[in-house]
């Protein structure tokens, strides 16, 4: 009986641990959310209305009316350039390494190093770059920006993909008469395709979510949704529906993405998880 009371408070304990962890994700969402919703009245109120109480499109209405829209191409053209990028020079970087150096040491965490680079130390010299190349404001620009950073952390993912991945079945491959490249092609990709899926998927949202090399390197043109996000912040006042509005519209691709590639991103976090 005692250790069955054990076992039933741990397990209490563990499920109020999940439950706590899931409010404190989906609470900013679910508020955002209400926010989109609201009239100017009802941001400062207290205590807060956490429900609408006459809900209004106004603020979804100005999004799609100005060039809210126009800021969410931006983001979705430059972060699925980005990425297809990325993943272009990553893998036969990565499947190298992993095959011809082993994939282990000191050499995947050097290559990871140059992720964890400080982006405000390199601003100015990319800005003076940019501007002699014609680049500023400007898609190509910043995906050229994005995959230099991106490109580091995505070698040293697909490193232990590549690493888990049998010789053997590769080996055998090229025994029927496939080269190392069609073998690469043609059995390894396929097999280890949710770890690909997963490196684009944080390559993808890393680029969503940048800032700081967004706004420097940005005017209109080429302006990115969290650039857009801090112009609300209005000398008189601060526009909490109209940035919440943004925000949501800006969720969505991403949220159907994930959710059209779920099975893909379970597989893969779990493939590659050990890494040396």
């Amino acid at each position: 009986m005692r250790k069955r009371t054990q076992v039933l408070i741990k397990a209490v304990l563990i499920y109020a641990g999940l439950a706590l962890a899931l409010f404190a994700a989906l609470f900013p969402i679910a508020w955002t959310v209400s926010t989109s919703f609201k009239h100017i009245g009802e941001y400062y109120t207290y205590p807060p209305v956490w429900v609408p109480r006459e809900p209004t499109l106004a603020n979804y209405q100005y999004i799609l009316y100005t060039a809210g829209l126009g800021y969410l191409r931006n983001s979705l053209v430059i972060s699925s350039l980005n990425t297809l990028l990325v993943l272009l020079v990553s893998i036969p970087a990565a499947y190298g390494i992993a095959r011809f150096w082993g994939g282990r040491g000191s050499l995947p965490f050097w290559i990871l190093s140059q992720r964890m680079f400080p982006p405000i130390a390199v601003i100015i010299p990319l800005f003076l770059l940019m501007r002699r190349v014609g680049l500023i404001d400007t898609h190509l620009g910043l995906v050229g920006v994005y995959s230099t950073f991106n490109a580091a952390f995505a070698v040293w993912l697909l490193i232990g993909f590549f690493v888990e991945f049998p010789k053997e079945i590769e080996e055998a491959a090229m025994v029927d008469g496939c080269t190392r490249g069609s073998a690469l092609v043609r059995i390894v990709l396929p097999l280890i395709s949710p770890g690909i899926v997963v490196t684009g998927i944080f390559c993808f949202i890393f680029s969503c979510n940048e800032f700081l090399f967004a706004l420097i390197l940005t005017r209109e043109a080429a302006r990115t949704v969290s650039v857009q996000l801090s112009a609300f912040l209005a000398p008189t006042r601060i526009l909490w529906g109209e940035m919440s509005a943004l925000i949501i519209i800006s969720i969505i691709p991403i949220f159907i993405m994930t959710m059209a590639v779920q099975k893909y991103l379970v597989k893969g976090l779990t493939f590659g998880a050990v890494k040396g």
